[in-house]
């Protein structure tokens, strides 16, 4: 016994003789470094600002606001109101739609967008033209992908009437570039749409 005790005694003596002040032996797996911070491997951690889709950085957006105009229809100043995106003569996405039960009277809105569009619904009829449209566009097309960049058309069409053909109603039409710059246009005015913005944020 007062052998066993002596080796453990010499053994412990040279442990120590051969470690230097403020050394830290290596960590079992699974421990956390001195102090309790977390440890782990920094490179296990995702970057931040990882964009959530290719080419859209996930901040990627259109923001659009406009006032509509009475048309001089019967239903005035109730009205229906549709907003899209176009590229090369094809619709990519319908952003904004007001409309109830009259929906078929946007007829410039039907005949690009189809049957069954069913994209960006926000509400009812509009009661007055005393609040400006709002729309925002995550730039995303029909399918959910971003959009490549270019040069790409928004119309708008207002109606306050059974309409037949889309030259009753009122229809704007403005261009923007997607691209690696933001573009910012003010002031616009076009199609019975007044105080037209258009924000594009890359």
């Amino acid at each position: 016994m007062r052998n066993a005790l002596l080796l453990a005694v010499m053994f412990s003596a040279s442990t120590l003789a051969s470690c230097t002040v403020g050394e830290v032996g290596p960590l079992e797996p699974g421990n956390s470094d001195a102090g309790g911070g977390g440890g782990g491997n920094p490179a296990d951690a995702a970057p931040a600002g990882t964009p959530d889709a290719p080419g859209g950085g996930g901040t990627a957006r259109l923001q659009i606001t406009a006032t509509s105009t009475p048309s001089g229809g019967q239903y005035a100043p109730a009205h229906v109101v549709a907003v899209w995106v176009e590229s090369n003569g094809a619709i990519v996405r319908t952003i904004q739609r007001w409309s109830g039960a009259r929906t078929r009277h946007l007829v410039a809105w039907n005949l690009m967008a189809g049957a069954g569009d069913t994209d960006a619904v926000s509400g009812a009829t509009r009661n007055n033209h005393n609040t400006p449209l709002t729309i925002t566009w995550d730039l995303r097309d029909r399918a959910g992908q971003i959009v490549p960049d270019g040069t790409y058309t928004v119309r708008m069409e207002s109606t306050d009437r059974n309409s037949n053909t889309a030259a009753q109603n009122n229809q704007g039409t403005f261009t923007f570039v997607k691209g690696p710059a933001p573009q910012q246009q003010t002031a616009l005015t076009n199609g019975g749409f007044t105080n037209v913005s258009i924000d594009f944020a890359p």
